[in-house]
């Protein structure tokens, strides 16, 4: 049995590779730790189906909403050309609206996939449960046992990007600690892939999977992809004393009410140079209906700290949240001129799959369109025509006109300030 994994393009990103696929690279490393012959293929970057080569038994997808589009009509493609294949979909998208995939994919893994995986080859290997298109597994209680990400089975351009950094433009590592998020914002779809209550793997372990990309591959810059890294104190510092002798640079987002001085400074020492906070609205009011669960106090408290301990602070915002009123922009630029921020990364509001606001949007006060998730994307910027790209959904207070805008007016302000970051 012959097992390709596939991770398919991202051209909604300014840079499709600018972060690793570490969720399939994963399950490639428990599948090959597992006696199976697998290969990764990466179409990030790539347009062209005509390129991909039949040459496999299992085909294993990964897929967001956005890029569902394209992997459905690959799995398609397979299939009209092998009969015999076998297609199976991981990932957010399968795991939020597992019902809604198409017969296209054989076999559907609901939630973390490692051990989903792994049961869906030992029934195919055992000529088991042929009928079951759906897996789900319990959660991995000790995700120290899980092998690092497979990252030897892509290039190495794949698996190391010059764009995840701000700093140094070197290539960089990105790397997760953890898996879960205690916070219910109703906008992200985290808990319904990871769940509530955050799983966190040793500080030697973390370590040395750094050492490891350090090694053997020269990395020196790392992203960490965790929700929220520093929730544990004791951790964080077990994590940051072993990091600090390994000299290495890195950047990390975490929460404004996680921001103490005390945290901020270990971080620092131990070769933190940017921490990203998601402010997402200005407004109170759409914060706490959005179950945001902070307080403007607190961001203002939390940039004073970061800028006190000398880290740099990028900001994250979300346009057309539910909610919000008029006058964004206005608010934005207020506040830039107020706290000056190294970089500011702003997208628009998308209902994703997943989210609380997906699976109950009267609740919110916004009206889904015609499910088109091939537009389910966030604007990042002022290219390509994204200005003007419709929305996929009707907001309870701005109209489309308005949050289009909004949005081409706070990125103009941001642009203006040479702060466009799109990290």
């Amino acid at each position: 049995m012959k097992v390709n994994l596939i991770i398919p393009p991202d051209n909604f990103l300014g840079d499709g590779k600018r972060d690793t696929a570490l969720g399939i690279l994963y399950i490639a490393a428990v599948t090959r730790d597992a006696g199976y012959d697998v290969s990764v293929t990466d179409l990030r970057g790539e347009s062209d189906l005509n390129n991909f080569k039949l040459d496999s038994s299992v085909y294993g997808f990964t897929s967001s909403t956005p890029n569902h589009y394209f992997t459905s009509n690959l799995a398609k493609k397979i299939k009209s050309q092998d009969t015999q294949a076998l297609t199976v979909l991981g990932g957010m998208h399968a795991t939020a609206i597992p019902k809604e995939i198409g017969m296209e994919f054989d076999k559907v893994i609901i939630g973390e996939g490692e051990n989903s995986f792994l049961q869906l080859l030992s029934d195919i290997k055992e000529n088991k449960n042929q009928s079951q298109r759906f897996y789900e597994s319990e959660q991995i209680k000790d995700l120290d046992s899980i092998p690092f990400p497979a990252r030897d089975l892509i290039p190495y351009e794949s698996a190391f990007s010059k764009n995840s950094f701000s700093v140094g433009g070197e290539y960089t590592g990105t790397i997760i600690t953890s898996r879960g998020c205690p916070n219910s914002c109703s906008f992200c779809g985290s808990q319904s892939m990871w769940g509530k209550k955050v799983r966190f793997r040793s500080a030697e372990n973390v370590i040395t999977e750094i050492k490891s990309m350090k090694d053997n591959y020269g990395i020196k810059y790392f992203k960490f992809l965790d929700d929220t890294m520093v929730l544990r104190r004791k951790r964080l510092e077990e994590l940051c004393n072993g990091i600090k002798p390994l000299g290495i640079v890195w950047r990390v987002s975490t929460r404004v009410d996680c921001a103490d001085v005390k945290s901020l400074r270990m971080m620092k020492e131990a070769g933190c140079v940017e921490v990203g906070y998601g402010i997402e609205s200005l407004d109170q009011e759409v914060l706490d209906k959005n179950h945001k669960g902070i307080k403007m106090e607190q961001v203002y408290q939390a940039l004073e700290n970061t800028r006190k301990v000398g880290l740099n602070f990028r900001l994250f915002f979300i346009i057309g949240l539910p909610g919000e009123k008029p006058g964004y922009s206005k608010r934005l630029e207020e506040f830039l001129d107020k706290t000056n921020p190294y970089g500011v990364s702003i997208t628009t509001f998308v209902p994703f799959p997943g989210s609380q606001i997906f699976y109950n949007p009267e609740k919110w006060g916004i009206k889904l369109k015609p499910l088109e998730f091939e537009k389910y994307h966030n604007t990042l910027g002022l290219r390509e025509g994204e200005l003007k790209r419709p929305l996929v959904f009707e907001h309870d207070i701005l109209s489309e006109n308005q949050i289009q805008k909004e949005r081409e007016e706070s990125l103009k302000i941001t642009l203006n300030r040479g702060k466009v970051k799109n990290f």
